[in-house]
């Protein structure tokens, strides 16, 4: 009985160490997307406005968001994230950093050819889901 109670509490503390890693990777990829400059964290500081490291960094910023997101709802779902869903979010998060880093750091024809592959890629993607999850039989 011991050891079950140890293990449960063992599941609660990483639960909870998984819940704070999956908010600050949202709330931090969500400043990285939409704040105008990097001053606020040291290690982006020296990255100028209108580059293609700062796009990347936007970019990269809507991963952390799909990231923690996955990571909390991976956590308090009883069931379980299908890939699909999985890729569906991280394509569409970064998309939304690449919006994003088009929206500060201007129109560079790389930024436009890699958002546009990525819309095709988020729109395969939902197509292909739906087209698996119609092939599954509920029927039991």
């Amino acid at each position: 009985a011991c050891a079950i109670y140890v293990r449960s509490c063992m599941t609660t503390i990483f639960k909870g160490y998984l819940l704070i890693i999956g908010s600050v990777s949202i709330v931090m990829g969500i400043i990285g997307m939409f704040v105008p400059d990097y001053t606020w964290y040291p290690a982006f500081e020296n990255i100028e406005r209108g580059t293609s490291a700062a796009n990347f960094v936007r970019t990269m910023s809507g991963v952390f968001v799909a990231s923690g997101y996955i990571l909390i709802r991976f956590i308090f779902s009883s069931s379980k994230v299908q890939l699909g869903h999985v890729l569906i979010y991280l394509v569409a998060f970064m998309l939304i950093g690449k919006i994003s880093g088009l929206f500060y750091e201007g129109f560079q024809f790389h930024d436009i050819i890699t958002a546009s592959l990525g819309f095709l890629t988020l729109i395969g993607l939902i197509a292909v889901h739906k087209h698996r999850k119609n092939l599954l039989n509920y029927d039991l």
